[in-house]
């Protein structure tokens, strides 16, 4: 609903007439000049509605308070009915089979090669020009729009631990679950010499931003409409690096995912990539190359700290990464993120004992939707979020009908 406003106004007709830009120039005829003092009154008003109803929380936080991430799909292709074990593996993997307290972001497809498959199913099966079974695919996320697997293998005890979680991936959530603004994956090329020099810049580059970005001050609205579940001191600009090791097995799946975000990266085998990780595990655009550059990282870092100017994930750059968290539980609780999140051993999911209520996580809020339990919708009430955009869109109806009658007027 806080993106309502810019909508209205946006479809609202211009009133007055363009002219069309001279053939074969680049410049632009000028506009006739604005003769009503009303249009002073509607830009006013249009601009005061936008800053008061935008969203002050940085984005690296509103991120990890409300985007939850996108689902992978998994394809498992096998014959007849799973053995005793590999049932056990796919519980591990599937969020419908995890208890309460666990949740990985994926959606499993089964295609029993036995039960008559559709065609599509059938050729796709073929096209992985193998015969070990069982078998599974991984693919990115619908909203990507990303084609092609990421991944595919047999499906086993080490794959399903792979592709669930890493070492890597468990140490990175951790520290966006302690307050950190983003990890910056570094991806080495195998190159110690190069590899040092592009992590030198980095790291030099991120203490400069740590101590000259500034947070944008939060709008007690948002407080109160339950846009962020921590208290403005608690809020911080820090940033980590984690490097990467394109030999390391354990990583292998979770290196495809970042390698296969961007169609070039390809092009950067020799080469050092970074990707800054934000939120609840979304990789922003990478940095491979000479593009790890002191105005680059730049770029990422304001991106991050500014205020959340689009509310909707999809409208924003970046890309989800499969993680092993239950990212509402542990963000909205403020638990020991250290002992709720072990190092990575044997089976992949948060320790034992915790709580067996915790929700999984639903589908993502949109724009307006408040979570009750965050302070911003009393049982029963009506969404101040509703009330302030409803509010906003009166006034730009009341400044569109005057510019009408002013116009009219004039004819």
């Amino acid at each position: 609903m806080r993106g309502l406003t810019l909508i209205v106004v946006m479809i609202v007709p211009h009133p007055i007439v363009k002219l069309p830009r001279v053939s074969g120039s680049s410049c632009r005829p000028p506009r006739p000049a604005l003769r009503h003092p009303v249009w002073v009154l509607i830009v006013c008003v249009f601009f005061g509605a936008l800053s008061a109803w935008a969203c002050s929380v940085p984005v690296f936080r509103y991120a990890l308070e409300r985007w939850n991430p996108d689902a992978y799909g998994v394809v498992l292709f096998h014959k007849g009915s799973l053995t005793g074990e590999q049932a056990k593996w796919l519980e591990q993997m599937d969020p419908d089979k995890m208890p309460t307290d666990q949740f990985v972001n994926l959606m499993i497809k089964r295609v029993d090669l036995e039960a008559g498959p559709e065609p599509e199913a059938v050729n796709l099966w073929k096209e992985q020009a193998t015969e070990t079974l069982p078998w599974m695919i991984l693919y990115y996320p619908w909203a990507s729009r990303i084609k092609g697997p990421v991944w595919s293998g047999s499906f086993n005890d080490d794959n399903v631990k792979r592709l669930v979680d890493s070492p890597a991936r468990r140490e990175i959530a951790r520290r966006l679950l302690k307050g950190e603004t983003a990890v910056w994956a570094f991806l080495e090329s195998g190159d110690e010499q190069k590899d040092n020099a592009a992590a030198g810049l980095l790291e030099r580059r991120l203490r400069h931003l740590e101590a000259n970005l500034q947070l944008p001050e939060i709008n007690p609205l948002d407080v109160i409409d339950g846009l962020i579940s921590i208290d403005e001191s608690d809020l911080k600009i820090a940033f980590s690096t984690l490097r990467l090791s394109r030999a390391d097995p354990a990583e292998e799946i979770f290196i495809r995912m970042l390698l296969g975000s961007e169609s070039d990266l390809k092009d950067y085998a020799k080469e050092p990539i970074v990707f800054p990780i934000f939120g609840r595990g979304r990789a922003l655009f990478a940095l491979a190359g000479e593009g790890i550059a002191e105005d680059v990282i730049d770029e990422a870092g304001l991106f991050l700290t500014g205020s959340c100017s689009c509310e909707v994930k999809e409208q924003n750059p970046g890309i989800d990464l499969v993680m092993s968290v239950h990212w509402d539980r542990l963000v909205r609780r403020r638990l020991d993120i250290d002992r709720e999140l072990p190092p990575l051993a044997g089976f992949v999911g948060l320790t034992k004992g915790s709580d067996a209520t915790a929700k999984k996580p639903g589908p993502e809020l949109k724009t307006g939707e408040v979570d009750s339990q965050a302070g911003g919708r009393k049982p029963g009430g009506v969404s101040t979020v509703i009330i302030s955009s409803l509010a906003a869109c009166a006034l730009v109806g009341l400044a569109v009908m005057a510019a009408g009658f002013f116009l009219g007027r004039n004819k």
